[in-house]
C-alpha cells in the first residue's frame, strides 16, 4: 500500500525529483544531534547488538501514537523517535548506544529512489485532488469492531482486497477491513483508493476522491482466504449484536469458596480456550473441563457459527493479545458492576540476591458500592510479596478499610501471600 506521503501537512510542499535526490544523499555519516530513539518494546530473545554498532531498522508499520514499528536484525522492536521529530522515509540508520536500557541514536532516515520520487508524484495527486473536491460518496456495509485512529476529515489510503458479489468490496484501512460500496460500479478498483473521513455513526463514513494522475505502483495482490472471510464475519456478527455478553465473577462474594469462584470464572472465561485445546492434546486437562469452555458450550448448543456470541468471544481474544490486558465488564456478583483488568509486566523483578526472576502481576478493579461509595483497588504482586492500594471517593470509607488493614494481611497470609505495603487514599487528596 502506498502511505500518504508528509507533504500533505500545511504549508509544505515537494519539489519532485530534487527533493527525492536530497532525501537519498543524505546518507549514514553524520549523527543528527545525538537524537536518542528509545526502545518502547523489544522481542523476548534480542539479537546481537554491541555498543557502537550501526544497525539498520526496516520500518514496518507507524503506529496511531506516533511509534514505529520495526524490524532490526530479523526481529520485532517498536521505536520511539525524539518528541516533534518524523520519519518520512521506509528505514533508519542507528546506532546501538550503550545500556541498560537498550537505546539508539539516529543517524539518517534512509529512503530508496524510486520510493521518493513516487511519494513526490503521489503527493502532486493528491492536492489536485482536495483542490478539485470531486469526491463520491461511499456507503460503509460493515466496519471492524475495534476501529483504527481515524478523525473527521482525515484523508487515509485505501487497498483493494477483494470484490464481493453484491459489488461492495473489502477495503483495507490503515490495517482495518471495511465493507464499503460505490453508488456507480468500477470505482472501488483502482489503486491507491484515496478517501476521506466522514461522520462517524452509526458507522463511519468515507467519500472517494478522485487521483487523475497516478504513479505506476507494482502492488502485490491481496485476497482473503476463507478463514479470513470467517474471521471478519464474525467480528461483524460481534459489533452488530445489541450488547456485549455480561460476565458475573461470583455468585455470592461471602459464600465459602469465593476466591475459587473468581479463578474458574477467570479460566473458563473463553479468552484461554486454545491453550486449554492444547492441554487437552497433551493429556494435562480433562475433556470434562474443556466442555466447560463457553465455545463448547455453543458447539454443543449448534450456535458456533458466526453468531454474536462466538463473534464477542473472538473480539475479546483478539483485544487481550493486542493490548496485553485482560478486561472484564460485567457484574463481581449480581447486581453488583464491576470493571477489572489483569496485566503482567513485561519485565520481571529479581530477588534481593539477584539469582531468581520474580514475574511481576497487576491487577485493577473500579466498584460502586451502595454503603461505601465509589472504591478503587490497585494490586501488584512480585512473586508472593502484595503491594496494594485502594482509593476510596469516601473519607469514612478510607478510613474503615485502614481500620481492617490486619484482616486483609491475614486473609494475604491464608493464601501463601504477605502484603509488603498498603496505601489508603481517598478523593480529597489525603492519604491515611
Amino acid at each position: 500500500m502506498i502511505s500518504l506521503p508528509p507533504i500533505l501537512a500545511p504549508g509544505k510542499q515537494s519539489t519532485g525529483a530534487a527533493e527525492a535526490s536530497t532525501i537519498v544523499a543524505n546518507r549514514p555519516g553524520r549523527e543528527t544531534s545525538r537524537s536518542p530513539v528509545e526502545v518502547a518494546s523489544s522481542p523476548a530473545r534480542l539479537p546481537a547488538l554491541q555498543s557502537g554498532e550501526t544497525v539498520t531498522a526496516h520500518i514496518t508499520e507507524r503506529l496511531p501514537d506516533g511509534k514505529l514499528a520495526a524490524s532490526i536484525k530479523g526481529e520485532a522492536f517498536v521505536l520511539s523517535l525524539p518528541k516533534g521529530m518524523t520519519a518520512d522515509g521506509n528505514a533508519l540508520s542507528l546506532r546501538v548506544t550503550a545500556g541498560p536500557p537498550l537505546s539508539f541514536n539516529l543517524l539518517d532516515v534512509l529512503q530508496d529512489p524510486a520510493t521518493a520520487l513516487r511519494s513526490s508524484e503521489l503527493a502532486r495527486a493528491v492536492s489536485a485532488a482536495l483542490q478539485d473536491d470531486n469526491s463520491t460518496a461511499l456507503q460503509t456495509l460493515s466496519q471492524p469492531g475495534r476501529l483504527p485512529d481515524l478523525a473527521r476529515g482525515e484523508v487515509v489510503t485505501g487497498r483493494l482486497a477483494e470484490r464481493l458479489a453484491d459489488g461492495s468490496a473489502m477495503v483495507l484501512i490503515k490495517n482495518a477491513v471495511f465493507n464499503l460500496k460505490a453508488p456507480a460500479d468500477g470505482l472501488l478498483t483502482k489503486e491507491p483508493m484515496l478517501l476521506r473521513v466522514g461522520a462517524s455513526s452509526p458507522l463511519l463514513q468515507f467519500d472517494l476522491l478522485r487521483l487523475n494522475a497516478l504513479p505506476d505502483e507494482k502492488s502485490v495482490p491481496v485476497a482473503f482466504t476463507s478463514g479470513g472471510r470467517y474471521l471478519n464475519g464474525l467480528l461483524d456478527a460481534a459489533t452488530q449484536s445489541a450488547a456485549r455478553g455480561s460476565l458475573t465473577l461470583l455468585s455470592d462474594p461471602a459464600a465459602p469458596g469465593a476466591g475459587e469462584q473468581l479463578r474458574q470464572s477467570v479460566e473458563k472465561s473463553g479468552v484461554f480456550y486454545e491453550s486449554h485445546q492444547r492441554a487437552w492434546v497433551d493429556g494435562r486437562l480433562s475433556l470434562e473441563e474443556l466442555k466447560l469452555e463457553p465455545q463448547a458450550k455453543l458447539l454443543h448448543e449448534g450456535r458456533a457459527g458466526l453468531s454474536p456470541e462466538l463473534g464477542q468471544l473472538v473480539q475479546k481474544q483478539l483485544e487481550v493479545h493486542e493490548q496485553k490486558v485482560l478486561v472484564f465488564q460485567g457484574q463481581a456478583w449480581p447486581g453488583q458492576a464491576v470493571d477489572w483488568e489483569i496485566q503482567r509486566e513485561e519485565v520481571a523483578e529479581r530477588e534481593a540476591d539477584g539469582e531468581l526472576e520474580l514475574p511481576v502481576w497487576q491487577t485493577r478493579l473500579n466498584l460502586e458500592l451502595p454503603a461505601l461509595g465509589g472504591v478503587g483497588a490497585r494490586l501488584r504482586m512480585v512473586g508472593k510479596q502484595v503491594q496494594v492500594v485502594f482509593d476510596a471517593d469516601d473519607g469514612q470509607t478510607a478510613q474503615l478499610i485502614e481500620q481492617y488493614r490486619s484482616r486483609l494481611g491475614s486473609a494475604l497470609e491464608g493464601a501463601g501471600l504477605a502484603l509488603a505495603s498498603l496505601l489508603v487514599k481517598h478523593e480529597a487528596g489525603d492519604e491515611a
